[in-house]
């Protein structure tokens, strides 16, 4: 019998984190587990009874996290924040909280850290895509080829209204003649698709996520 892989997502409670459980949660090739500050609430536990839930402060290091951490083939971080005031706030909110457990992923084994990047953004998201690329950049130094960086650009799906929206139109303005390549730059794509593409990455398949455009 093949092992099963153990996946723990950072953000499963979150609107990209739950498209992902919908994809993997009824895969029994996938063990996983939910490391967040709200440890999901009653509705997602209900919906996705086969995730474990752990309510965590990533930056006050426990065994019971730890534990999760080390055992894990996988790391999934999927905590995102669209608008923040600069880019400390960016920093405050996505990269400082993963510091200790990028420290003890160095001396974690063989687990493997999928982070969701940016392939590019417009100019008022100019804060977050650098904190983006510093995180992309601290990845590659302290866990080298264990850290596996994805380009998704807006993802959508119209359970958040506001991110369908802006989709559809450029979807449709990604349809006139010359305006194509406005599609392929903000590689714009459907959560579902986004969750697939993670998907074949924890499979050891290729995704075209894992190149910038």
């Amino acid at each position: 019998m093949t092992a099963r892989i153990k996946v723990v997502v950072l953000g499963g409670s979150g609107f990209v984190g739950r498209g992902l459980l919908a994809e993997l949660a009824n895969d029994s090739r996938f063990v996983i587990t939910s490391l967040s500050r709200s440890g999901g609430n009653s509705e997602l536990q209900r919906k996705f009874p086969q995730v474990k839930w752990l309510q965590v402060d990533l930056q006050r290091p426990a065994e019971a996290w730890l534990n999760q951490v080390v055992q894990a083939d996988w790391i999934i971080d999927l905590i995102g924040v669209l608008f923040a005031k600069n880019q400390d706030a960016y920093r405050k909110l996505t990269l400082t909280p993963l510091l200790p457990l990028i420290k003890q992923l160095e001396s974690a084994g063989q687990t493997r850290f999928l982070f969701a990047s940016a392939n590019r953004a417009p100019f008022f998201l100019k804060n977050y895509l650098v904190v983006k690329k510093e995180m992309e950049k601290l990845l590659r130094s302290k866990l080298g080829q264990r850290a596996v960086l994805l380009y998704p650009g807006l993802i959508y799906n119209r359970e958040r209204y506001s991110n369908w929206l802006l989709a559809q139109i450029l979807l449709k303005i990604g349809k006139i003649p010359g305006f194509q390549q406005l599609i392929t730059t903000f590689r714009v794509i459907s959560r579902q698709e986004f969750s697939q593409q993670v998907k074949l990455v924890l499979l050891e398949q290729p995704s075209y996520l894992e190149k910038r455009t």
